[in-house]
């Protein structure tokens, strides 16, 4: 029974690891939208063979780019996959909506919006994808990490986030749920975001400036300045001549600060903090 239970354990991590390689690919591709109708080339040359023609509004994926133009690859009215050229000033970005995959047996990604279509990546309940839109018959174009395609729009939910602040000195921001996932920015402490989802450890989470994937233990759903101001104020004792004391533990803190201290406080260490809220030895 255990060695039953013990390759099912580890087919499922070998599934969720190969999902996570394909959407941190070496290129990190994003979703465009084309402006005009515009030519598509074989090379980075208007003079090059012309392979394909993308109307005004068609959702492509820019790979990279290349002087003025942009690799491209997108989907041909024939369903045929094209790769190649655009002038990148015909590109716009994408607008998207959040949404959160919804089903239990996992978000199936496809190449094209058909149950045929070869299957991208399957993920995971729970994951968060950019929602480019409706393309019809139930299917719509979503994008996590690298992982680009069509998935059925009823398998996925509107997010309801809810507000958590950084506990961490500085908290790293990547594009997926992995610690390979490549870094899109860098949170300060006590900063508020928005966390739309929570899955093996790691949260999604937006701000004014950033989104993407955080260590979850780094963020608590309570306000640090909050709490520091809701404390007696003889709990901090800046002036005291123990602010700057370190202690063994929670008893022995308590004798010089019967209520604890704040994450701004000399006297503070994450040690102490056993449920990382910003606070420590709280009673």
């Amino acid at each position: 029974m255990k060695s039953k239970t013990l390759v099912l354990v580890l087919t499922l991590m070998l599934a969720f690891a190969f999902n996570v390689n394909i959407a941190n690919a070496s290129t990190f591709k994003e979703v465009k939208v084309t402006d005009s109708s515009s030519k598509v080339y074989e090379k980075t040359d208007t003079n090059s063979k012309v392979i394909g023609t993308v109307e005004k509004g068609k959702f492509v994926i820019s790979i990279s780019e290349h002087n003025d133009f942009s690799r491209i690859m997108y989907l041909n009215n024939e369903n045929k996959m094209i790769d190649g050229y655009i002038i990148e000033d015909a590109l716009d970005d994408a607008p998207y909506t959040i949404k959160i995959a919804s089903s239990k047996s996992g978000l199936v990604v496809k190449e094209t919006p058909s149950l045929k279509g070869k299957t991208v990546a399957t993920l995971q309940n729970k994951m968060v994808v950019k929602d480019f839109g409706s393309v019809g018959d139930g299917w719509s174009f979503v994008q996590y990490g690298n992982v680009i395609g069509y998935a059925a729009t009823n398998f996925m939910s509107n997010s309801q986030p809810t507000t958590k602040y950084v506990l961490a000195s500085s908290l790293i921001v990547r594009n997926i749920a992995s610690p390979s996932g490549v870094q899109v920015g860098e949170l300060a402490k006590n900063e508020e975001v928005a966390v739309h989802s929570t899955i093996a450890g790691w949260s999604f989470i937006t701000t004014a400036d950033y989104e993407g994937y955080v260590v979850d233990t780094y963020l608590s759903s309570k306000n640090p300045a909050a709490a520091t101001t809701s404390k007696p104020s003889g709990s901090s004792n800046a002036g005291n001549s123990n602010s700057s004391k370190t202690y063994k533990n929670c008893t022995e803190l308590r004798k010089d600060h019967p209520n604890g201290v704040g994450a701004d406080h000399p006297a503070y260490a994450p040690k102490h903090d056993r449920d990382k809220d910003g606070w420590a030895c709280e009673r």
